[in-house]
């Protein structure tokens, strides 16, 4: 009710005292009186007016009087108390009519947890130990398990809405592997000499005199990649494992004989290997390791280095047989992925890469290392490291002359500061002499997977070099390859693949080996092993099973 101006309130007291004064013949008593009466009805006009409200809450219904302004007065005055998310109509801030009815709605919220299946998918893979179009389940599949919260809305009581709030795998689903045999699909292929071994599956595989004569050499398919070196001579190879799930370590060393037909792998005395190379006689093993970690990529290098000594035909290796070359250390930037190693082909010293320089250790007369003085590093070329748009790092792979006297490897950004990362798409390859005295581009505008690969010496005595080119220099991360070849001063350079034939195609993984007598080189075309004949000039696929990720060749 708005209130009166107090002259219109008064008014007719006024004007009674007007008349008073006016007719002084009404006695005094009667005029106080009526006085008494006027003022009584002004009092009663300027007093709030009672409201009717209903009340709608918990279940009841209350209807009660009030003089209340606002709907929150009005819950105040009854006592109740609302929660954090209930609901008032009209909102609290409303102002209270002659009849108004306000409901309030408890609004309360619960969690349900559900467990359902998560259903398994089947693969169908190829795989060469089984006759052609032959079914074999590897693995049976099983269902994972996922639970899923939801969150659910209760309004007086009643559900009045229900929504996935969580999602999280409890089990990973095991695929069913399905494997469909492709024994004989090829025509056979013969080998010019030596022996090939590659990685497909998760296994290890070994191939000589022909492409038809080809066995697997483990069969657990746990093999990461990470380590898969074979001796110069072919006979043994040296791979690593993954570790399970819950192991501390991310993988382990194990070696096997590729001559002797169900030698069982021997397990080395290492874990967690980053990188190993064996020596061209086979009776060193260089190695470095990291740390297994829960942040990707899962590990971290320590950049240590050790030589282990061998003795293949045993059963077991000694622990103290392991040799220090480096302690830990942090010697390059981005220095947590690790580094890059090949053995000389005269056994005597090592090549390093690391994300900013390519060097040499010199194994012989090298001093034992301590904290203080570890072996030292002769370094031949220093470069910008590669900023990478990940969480990987890129170190350029490395590779010998047949007469131990150069390196050949991919340079990034040869003019830019060794110091300072950098995004510039150059990369070139580049030989380095071993004692210093040639640094030379062969290659430009290469791409950051050339990865030039040195040929043995042919019959002539000659040497070539191959290597891949980025279709799309600027990009060439994503960019597919053409695989090159050119002498060992980077002339006469030659494109093998992609041919006339098939000139949209290119390499996506840039993975190849020559023949001892450098004749032939393979190279992994769609996954698979391809060879190469440079008399022919024709290219032979060598597996079938669209999983092959390493190839090596040996004598």
């Amino acid at each position: 009710m708005q209130a009166q101006p107090l002259e219109s309130n008064f008014a007719p007291i006024l004007t009674c005292a007007k008349l008073a004064r006016v007719h002084k013949s009404l006695p005094s008593s009667f005029v106080l009186r009526l006085f008494a009466l006027l003022a009584l009805c002004v009092l009663v006009a300027c007093a709030p007016t009672p409201k009717r409200v209903v009340l709608l809450v918990d279940g009841t219904r209350r209807i009660t009087e009030t003089t209340a302004t606002t709907v929150q007065e009005v819950l105040r005055e009854q006592g109740i108390v609302l929660g954090d998310n209930d609901k008032v109509e009209p909102p609290p801030f409303a102002e209270v009519g002659l009849s108004t009815t306000i409901t309030v709605t408890r609004v309360t919220f619960k969690t349900e947890v559900v467990t359902q299946p998560l259903p398994f998918t089947r693969q169908l893979v190829r795989d060469e130990m089984y006759p052609q179009n032959q079914i074999r389940v590897v693995q049976l599949g099983a269902n994972g398990t996922v639970a899923i919260t939801y969150t659910l809305t209760y309004e007086d009581g009643k559900q009045v809405a229900r929504r996935e709030t969580g999602r999280r795998v409890v089990t990973q689903p095991k695929d069913e592997i399905l494997a469909i045999g492709t024994q004989g699909s090829l025509r056979p292929i013969a080998l010019a000499s030596g022996t090939i071994v590659y990685l497909a599956h998760g296994n290890a595989w070994v191939m000589r005199h022909s492409s038809n004569d080809k066995r697997a050499l483990t069969t657990t398919g746990d093999l990461d990649g990470r380590v898969f070196s074979l001796s110069l001579d072919g006979r043994y190879l040296v791979f690593s494992r993954a570790a399970p799930e819950a192991s501390p370590s991310f993988n382990s060393l194990w070696l096997v004989d590729t001559l002797i037909v169900g030698d069982a792998p021997r397990r080395l005395p290492v874990d967690d290997v980053l990188t190993a190379h064996l020596s061209p006689d086979a009776r060193m093993l260089v190695y470095s390791t990291g740390e297994k970690t829960s942040g990707a990529p899962g590990w971290k290098a320590r950049n240590d280095l050790w030589q282990l000594v061998l003795t293949p035909n045993e059963t077991r290796v000694a622990p103290h047989a392991a040799q220090p070359i480096w302690l830990p250390s942090m010697p390059a930037p981005y220095g947590w992925w690790g580094a890059q190693f090949a053995y000389a082909p005269d056994g005597r010293a090592l090549a390093y890469a690391f994300a900013n320089q390519v060097g040499i250790i010199e194994l012989v007369g090298r001093p034992v290392p301590t904290a203080d003085a570890p072996a030292p590093r002769r370094v031949l070329k220093k470069f910008a490291p590669f900023r990478a748009p990940g969480d990987w790092v890129w170190v350029p792979q490395i590779t010998w002359s047949p007469d131990s006297r150069f390196i050949v490897t991919t340079i990034h950004a040869p003019l830019g500061n060794p110091d300072v990362a950098s995004d510039d798409p150059t990369f070139e390859v580049w030989a380095l002499a071993r004692d210093g005295s040639v640094a030379a581009a062969l290659a430009k505008q290469t791409g950051m997977w050339a990865r030039p690969v040195w040929s043995p010496a042919d019959a002539r005595g000659e040497s070539r070099i191959a290597f891949g080119v980025a279709r799309v220099p600027s990009n060439s991360e994503r960019s597919s390859y053409v695989l090159m070849v050119m002498d060992r001063a980077g002339g006469n350079q030659k494109q093998i693949f992609p041919t006339p034939e098939n000139a949209n195609e290119g390499l996506t993984l840039m993975q190849t080996a020559w023949s001892p007598d450098a004749r032939q080189l393979v190279t992994i075309r769609d996954n698979d092993v391809w060879l190469y004949d440079f008399t022919t000039a024709q290219w032979s696929q060598l597996t079938a099973n669209s999983a092959t990720t390493r190839v090596l060749w040996g004598r």
